[in-house]
């Protein structure tokens, strides 16, 4: 006879299985990523693994630790109590079964008087895995239901029918919004007293190691810190000060010999958290010549540089990786900043293609860019949305979709489950692109939108053809809204106000929670129940957080970044010479 072998791959498949049919889903996603498995459901063993296997498998470990127990009972003169896997067993009382079948008729019994003379009830529905497909509701397990000494149902036992619910009704609320204020890290922008005064343009939490975060800024600010745990500080009277980050030192992403006076203008993860892209800057040297080349480097996780790509017109722009994280995309100035180049770089082998537009200038009207494919992207700008394919010698033109006479475009993104595309314009409309043409617009904002962003959806979760894609917007006229872009409807799905203009939005990686920053707080809410927010806030006075020019600048002149950790837990906000990494508990 064959014997089957329990390996840890095995296990774990069977526990994700478990927490996905509970609707555990987060632990679930937190498992997949420790485990290291991307698509644990392409497994071989997989197709054949039934439902709530585990609980089966348990329950037969459990049956056949009696058949052990037996003999060793029979040969004693007096009944000594059993012992299970969980401790001492109490005898099952002889009336345990007529117990639990009278249980069993008075529930129905009740069930039926309700129907009769009160409200109707839900239909019982069955959900032990009897029926095909998943059904991601809760297992009642935690009940002796069989008056065996068993905790799970025998597989020979048919279990009796339970009303499933999944999550509370509709229209709860969470009564309690958590402050978050207390709960925050300060992290330093430079060791240097001289450069104390940088000012922060990006940070960007690595995609895979919630603990590594990156930031970019003046001031040659370039770090990327690994982050451990965190302690209070006893020395410090100030609340939103209790605790300092414990952490490796942080790691400098610029040569030593580059100036103090360099801008870092950019930088980029790839998608597997392998690779760091870096553009940076040097000011003007003093000579008179006025010309400085930029440069782009890469770097591993481990804060190694490994490629570098020099020549490049002030500033390097739009650094965006492809699919495969075989490519990096960067915009740049051409011909003293009267046209435009976009590079494709190719760090591991140490190789780059370009195409020059010489009649755009970012003078005039920056450009955005997204990866549609391994091999093609979109750049949007202006009156300009046009394809671009990459082949292994050069870069060429596509399909120009054709924009609304004086539209001009300001910002792209692309879905990778619907395949759409989705712009934004000066005037704070929203277009819905697919593979052919424009499909329909929002009228969504009064003004300019800061931020678009699609909802995350987790790679375990199936999406269909119809089912709905969500796209978080937010503008100066300081609202937030929620978009099915695959809706005819132009109303957004929901929306909230945070008071004063939006500067960005983020969602969490599972796309379960959104955050929205304003230029003082910071407010986070449950995607699926946005009438109150989960957790709120609220930045202090100090010096930092003001704008580089001065206390009385306007806030147009401030600089922000908004960025979740890999799992969810922590959120980076960022404005001028300021970092607060903001621990959230679920």
């Amino acid at each position: 006879m064959t014997k089957e072998k329990l390996d840890s791959d095995r296990i774990n498949y069977l526990i994700w299985r478990y927490l996905l049919e509970s609707d555990y889903r987060e632990t679930a996603a937190r498992l997949q990523k420790e485990w290291n498995v991307q698509h644990p459901q392409e497994l071989p063993f997989a197709p054949h693994v039934t439902h709530h296997a585990l609980v089966s498998v348990l329950n037969r470990g459990l049956l056949y630790n009696v058949q052990e127990r037996e003999p060793e009972q029979s040969t004693g003169d007096v009944a000594a109590p059993a012992c299970g896997f969980f401790g001492p067993l109490m005898p099952a009382s002889p009336a345990a079964d007529e117990d639990f079948e009278n249980a069993r008729k008075r529930q129905i019994d009740n069930d039926q008087a309700q129907t009769q003379g009160g409200p109707p009830v839900k239909k019982a529905r069955l959900s032990n895995g009897y029926e095909n497909g998943f059904e991601p509701t809760p297992m009642d397990i935690d009940d002796d239901q069989n008056g065996d000494e068993n905790a799970y149902p025998s597989p020979e036992q048919v279990p009796s029918p339970v009303i499933v619910t999944v999550g509370p009704e509709q229209g709860t609320q969470v009564d309690k919004v958590h402050e978050l204020s207390t709960e925050t890290t300060f992290l330093e922008l430079s060791d240097e007293p001289s450069s104390r005064n940088a000012v922060l343009l990006q940070c960007e939490f690595n995609p895979i190691d919630p603990t590594i975060l990156a930031a970019a800024g003046t001031d040659a600010l370039a770090r990327m810190w690994t982050l451990s745990r965190i302690i209070p500080d006893a020395g410090s009277e100030s609340p939103r000060s209790t605790r300092k980050p414990v952490f490796a030192s942080a790691h400098n992403l610029l040569d030593e010999s580059a100036p103090s006076t360099t801008t870092v203008t950019g930088l980029s993860w790839s998608s597997d958290g392998n690779y760091l892209a870096v553009s940076s800057e040097p000011q003007d040297d003093g000579d008179g010549n006025g010309k400085v080349d930029a440069k782009v480097e890469f770097w591993d996780n481990n804060a190694q540089s490994f490629a570098e790509f020099n020549s490049f017109e002030s500033p390097v722009c739009c650094l965006r990786w492809n699919p495969a994280n075989t490519a990096c995309l960067a915009i740049s100035p051409q011909d003293e900043s009267r046209g435009t180049l976009l590079t494709v770089m190719l760090p591991n082998m140490s190789n780059s293609l370009s195409y020059s537009l010489p009649n755009h200038s970012l003078d005039q009207q920056m450009l955005d860019a997204t990866w549609t494919s391994d091999h093609e992207f979109f750049i949007c700008g202006g009156d300009l949305l046009l394809a671009f394919h990459c082949t292994e010698e050069s870069i060429s033109p596509g399909k120009k979709h054709e924009t609304q006479d004086h539209d001009t475009l300001c910002r792209v993104t692309y879905d990778w489950h619907s395949r759409l595309l989705a712009t934004t314009n000066e005037s704070g409309v929203i277009d819905i692109w697919d593979q052919a043409a424009h499909i329909r617009s929002f009228n969504a904002h009064q003004g300019q939108v800061n931020s678009l962003v699609w909802q995350p959806i987790p790679f375990f979760v199936t999406v269909g053809d119809d089912a709905e894609r969500l796209l978080a917007s937010c503008g100066e006229d300081g609202a937030i809204s929620i978009w099915n872009a695959r809706s005819v409807d132009s109303k957004p799905k929901c929306s909230m106000t945070m008071g004063s203009a939006v500067v960005a939005v983020s969602f969490t990686p599972d796309g379960a929670f959104l955050a929205g920053a304003t230029s003082q707080r910071v407010y986070i809410w449950k995607v699926d129940d946005v009438h109150l927010p989960r957790a709120t806030w609220t930045r202090g006075d100090e010096v930092g957080w003001r704008t580089p020019q001065s206390q009385h600048s306007s806030t147009d002149e401030d600089q922000f970044s908004l960025c979740w950790d890999a799992n969810g837990q922590k959120l980076a906000y960022g404005v001028n010479s300021r970092l607060a990494v903001i621990n959230f508990r679920r």
